[in-house]
């Protein structure tokens, strides 16, 4: 058996936010709900902080235990639900849609070396994308992809919104090896977060690096990843070795 695809992470492994774009997104949807709630009634800002985090955790917290997203139409309407507000439901669904698409007024951006990367293993390699994704959607993410040249580098994207299940749950890792049309012992995972990441892949039978460069190890962290690097560049040989292993194992 040898490695023929590999799969990437979207967040913190190929692309990261444009600095300070995590409290620009936030800071947007405030807004966005102030001015849609204002229609029923005005709010102060200590009360849609107060709801936007009550549901931030409910998400986290079905993220991690139930391994699945929610959309945002789901999630703006806890919002308001924590707020006291009804707000029909074409309006709930455009206020969804600009929070899905907020993302697209100030991209995230590739991580140095990713494009080289992504180049060098296409020649070789079937590539896929396994995601997790917060408020936009993964139809919004390959916009990002589309939008910087890489889509059509890719042979396989499963978004957690798309797929129904979120890493570590073995779905979204056995729906890329059908995608890729490869078994999941030929397939190479690249993340940076151990509890889905890694864990994932590796219950799924895939190999898997973790990358460090963007979100480090913690110090009491252990991995049970093949390789860890902090540099992209390395994941071409990294991968190499880990054919040859698979070559004089067998």
């Amino acid at each position: 058996m040898a490695i023929k695809a590999i799969s990437f992470d979207f967040w913190y492994t190929l692309f990261i936010e444009q600095r300070g774009g995590f409290e620009r997104y936030s800071h947007r949807r405030r807004n966005l709900l102030a001015e849609a709630v204002l229609t029923q009634r005005s709010v102060l800002h200590s009360e849609l902080d107060r709801a936007c985090k009550v549901e931030a955790e409910c998400h986290h917290r079905i993220w991690q235990e139930q391994h699945r997203t929610l959309p945002a139409t789901e999630r703006v309407s806890a919002i308001l639900n924590e707020l006291e507000v009804d707000l029909p439901g074409e309006a709930v669904a455009g206020l969804a849609r600009n929070f899905e698409e907020g993302l697209l007024e100030h991209p995230p951006v590739l991580i140095d070396g990713a494009r080289e990367v992504l180049t060098q293993l296409s020649r070789r390699y079937r590539l896929g994308i396994i995601s997790d994704v917060g408020f936009s959607p993964g139809r919004v993410l390959k916009q990002v992809l589309a939008s910087g040249g890489l889509l059509d580098m890719f042979d396989s994207l499963v978004f957690s919104d798309e797929a129904g299940r979120a890493k570590p749950h073995i779905e979204v890792f056995e729906a890329t090896a059908r995608s890729l049309l490869v078994e999941p012992g030929e397939i190479v995972h690249i993340g940076d977060l151990e509890r889905t990441d890694i864990i994932g892949a590796k219950r799924a039978g895939f190999h898997a690096i973790r990358f460090t460069g963007i979100t480090p190890i913690g110090e009491d962290e252990t991995t049970i990843a093949d390789f860890v690097t902090d540099d992209l560049a390395e994941i071409p040989g990294l991968v190499e070795m880990i054919d040859q292993s698979l070559v004089i194992g067998h």
